[in-house]
């Protein structure tokens, strides 16, 4: 069938067959002088792509089989994926890769049959360069969830006179089967491992990840700062997927929370598509055995108005609006029932020696949040951004309990490993050697 060439080539005269609209022929001197475009950019009649004839190839220079854009076939998988969420009602996974590729993901509640999930939008499969991002159905509590990716390469190359292409998709690869345990709400005890401030130190994630491993928690939480900033989305499954190459969270799930570090450089904008939590917002709640769990985010520790953010800023709304959420929340059955009440978030509520125009961020979230936090029976907030490790129990100008987490150099950095029973919750605040910074304990 002979292609319509008036509904792709503005110069022809023709009425469009599709908007009925009349373009308007114009000489070729009368184009080139009143385009703004090329007299500017100084291009030359020669080295113009002319696509007024479908039958000439517009880029003779450029080889038949060339990519134009996406990638050619090939290894598509870059690393473990990651179990992000952590509620059984909102688990995401996230899939690195190493080219532009689609796909899908299947997975299996213990031996039983394999389900496909989609992560469809407009009628179109997900492409992505960097990750593909799946969100699970609500899973059943407290049971193994297997999983695995299914993907292949799409990219677009030159055929004779079409140089945006024709896109060709690889061959499907599946990645290796992997499973976690969904989280449950009604279990007797729960364990969890907190990490912070790393900062891309890769010695210090390496020993993060040896004693996660070893301790075995129900759930892993990465408290902030995982990066130093967000510049280049190519840079930014290495630093929120497989950080040093490992698998930090394929076989749990991660409660991520975003620091302030997170909130800068030009990728910023794109975190969400590296991270998966409900409604891809970063502050939440959810319930893992007799701990009720909330994530909240303390944005930036400079005011909104500060020169370094450009304009960029407003954290105050966003804190404003967590506060609403936040009376919301607290009133659900899942939390209020819960014999432990935990505050997660990157800047500590209260932060003594305190640091004007460095640490300010705290004070409005403390201001905003703190009524409802107390009135609701939380009883610790686990926090970082200070890089040293403090316990601060509860005093006449602090009501509620705070732990901060060290980092990110392996002399100062430190795991938080705490375990709870309906009776009490316990706190072992570990250096990278193993050896014991603190040891809290908290009764219900």
């Amino acid at each position: 069938m002979e292609r319509d060439r008036t509904s792709s080539f503005p110069d022809s005269g023709q009425v469009h067959p599709s908007r009925n609209v009349k373009v308007e022929q114009m000489d070729r001197r009368q184009f080139l002088a009143a385009s703004p475009i090329v007299i500017g950019a100084g291009a030359s009649v020669a080295s113009a792509q002319d696509y007024s004839d479908y039958t000439k190839d517009p880029r003779p220079d450029v080889p038949e089989g060339t990519c134009t854009a996406g990638s050619l076939d090939g290894e598509v998988f870059a690393g473990p994926p990651v179990v992000s969420g952590p509620g059984s009602d909102c688990v995401f996974i996230l899939q690195p890769l190493q080219r532009t590729a689609t796909g899908h993901l299947e997975y299996a509640v213990e031996d039983g049959e394999w389900n496909r999930v989609e992560a469809l939008h407009a009628g179109m499969r997900p492409m992505s360069e960097h990750v593909l991002k799946f969100r699970l159905p609500l899973l059943p509590a407290g049971k193994r969830i297997r999983y695995r990716v299914v993907a292949h390469t799409i990219g677009w190359i030159k055929v004779r006179q079409f140089y945006h292409g024709v896109m060709q998709a690889g061959k499907p690869q599946t990645s290796s089967e992997r499973a976690f345990n969904s989280l449950n709400p009604a279990a007797e005890s729960t364990s969890f491992a907190v990490w912070n401030d790393t900062h891309e130190n890769d010695e210090t994630i390496a020993a993060l990840q040896k004693q996660t491993t070893e301790l075995k928690p129900d759930f892993l939480l990465w408290n902030g700062d995982q990066s130093n900033d967000c510049h280049f989305e190519r840079d930014m499954s290495g630093q929120f997927l497989t950080p040093s190459g490992l698998a930090i969270a394929d076989q749990r799930p991660l409660a991520y929370v975003r620091g302030n570090h997170e909130c800068r450089g030009p990728a910023a904008w794109s975190l969400p598509e590296f991270t998966g939590s409900q409604n891809d917002e970063f502050y939440y709640g959810f319930r893992s055995g007799p701990i009720a769990a909330l994530v909240m985010d303390t944005g930036e520790d400079k005011a909104d108005s500060h020169q370094a953010f450009g304009g960029t800023a407003a954290y105050a709304n966003m804190q404003q609006a967590q506060a609403e959420w936040l009376k919301q929340i607290v009133k659900e059955d899942w939390f209020k029932s819960a014999p432990h009440k935990i505050l997660f978030c990157h800047i500590p509520l209260w932060i003594r020696r305190q640091k004007p125009g460095v640490f300010g961020g705290h004070s409005l979230c403390r201001k905003l949040w703190s009524p409802t936090l107390i009135d609701a029976g939380i009883k610790l907030v686990i926090s970082g951004h200070t890089h040293t490790h403090h316990w601060m129990p509860i005093r006449d100008d602090q009501p509620v309990a705070q732990l901060i987490g060290g980092g990110p150099n392996p002399a100062s950095a430190t795991l938080i490993h705490g375990t709870a029973d309906a009776k009490e919750i316990r706190l072992r605040v570990l250096k990278l050697d193993g050896t014991s910074a603190a040891d809290i304990r908290l009764p219900a």
